[in-house]
């Protein structure tokens, strides 16, 4: 159903005036994109706003074409027709700031003109897509379709968002080890990216996984060796962190996040001791790709965080960036484990 904007100091209230336009100018609306089907569309969660929402979904270079089927209530007097296609960047920091990186669009009936009975309008926007859509603490990306029916007094507008994923050339041929057997892996770490932790003579551990570049698929395989353990040693966990950085130079800042975490060990090891790892990727809840300087507002790095907690509650940390890509085949978007009380918009 097409609403009608309003100003905002009028939104809360609907009098009679506003009733009274509403019926006369009323419009059911109809969006069909070329080649996709409802029973396609993607689940798309929001944890932070804990909303969801169906989206059709697009790739980065597929045009996105269809119709917008207007049938209005009656015969309907227009001013011209608008649609556009949209990408909107929004970032969150002292305040919002919102930047349009992509806008395209299509007139009909510049002039104004009337319209009754199923009226179909088709639109067909080519070219790449510059990012992905994306959800995050402080960042938003999104892509969307707006139609505005010009009135004279108060338009009819509909904005129907769309879901883009793109895939980057760059990544597609690296190897993918995501099929090996795990024992396989964790018996060859000769080329594995190491970290250490040492705390004088009392704490030293090496931390050794097999790579640092992963698809959202793919598992990462590594072990924790104990060389010297003269603490109290708790308990100790790995997790993998997303930072999304905000803003650039002196004014950026981040904001942690933790998406999965699990225990390794309970209690002090034994010098010598070595505690195999493995995250399974494929559970980890809204992860997407590594994103650099998107647009300058905003970026996305991951992190394998590996922390040990003494008895007393000091804990001893350390962890390492890790390259997370989208393989062929991974579009849609990663849903969360445990799922949201939600209202999911059909």
């Amino acid at each position: 159903m097409l609403q009608m904007s309003k100003p905002p100091e009028e939104a809360k209230k609907t009098g009679f005036f506003g009733k009274m336009m509403k019926k006369v100018d009323g419009c059911d609306i109809e969006v069909v994109f070329n080649g996709k089907s409802p029973d396609e569309k993607v689940l798309v969660e929001d944890r932070h706003e804990f909303s969801a929402q169906k989206m059709y979904l697009f790739g980065g270079k597929d045009p996105v074409s269809g119709k917008f089927n207007l049938v209005p209530k009656g015969k309907m007097t227009h001013q011209g027709i608008l649609i556009e296609f949209v990408g909107v960047i929004t970032v969150n920091a002292d305040k919002e700031e919102r930047v349009e990186f992509l806008h395209k669009e299509k007139k009909f009936q510049p002039d104004g003109g009337t319209i009754s009975g199923v009226t179909p309008l088709e639109f067909h926007f080519e070219g790449e897509k510059e990012y992905d859509s994306y959800r995050g603490m402080n960042a938003k990306v999104q892509y969307f379709l707006r139609l505005t029916i010009k009135k004279s007094m108060v338009n009819v507008t509909h904005r129907e968002e769309i879901w883009v994923s793109r895939i980057e050339d760059q990544f597609q041929e690296l190897n993918d080890r995501s099929e090996d057997k795990p024992y396989a892996r964790e018996q060859d770490l000769s080329k594995a990216v190491r970290m250490e932790v040492g705390v004088d003579d009392v704490l030293h551990i090496e931390f050794k996984y097999d790579k640092k570049t992963f698809h959202t698929k793919e598992r990462i395989v590594g072990q924790v060796g104990f060389k010297v353990a003269r603490l109290d040693l708790h308990y100790g966990e790995v997790s993998l962190m997303r930072r999304e950085y905000i803003g650039s130079g002196q004014n950026q800042f981040f904001e942690p996040e933790t998406l999965q975490k699990f225990e390794i060990m309970d209690g002090l090891p034994v010098p010598g001791e070595v505690v195999p790892i493995r995250l399974y990727l494929n559970s980890v809840p809204l992860l997407t790709p590594s994103y650099t300087s998107i647009h300058k507002m905003f970026s996305v790095k991951y992190y394998v965080n590996l922390v040990l907690v003494t008895g007393d509650g000091k804990r001893y940390f350390k962890q390492q960036e890790v390259t997370i890509y989208r393989r062929k085949g991974q579009e849609a978007p990663t849903p969360m484990v445990i799922g949201l009380d939600q209202r999911v918009k059909k």
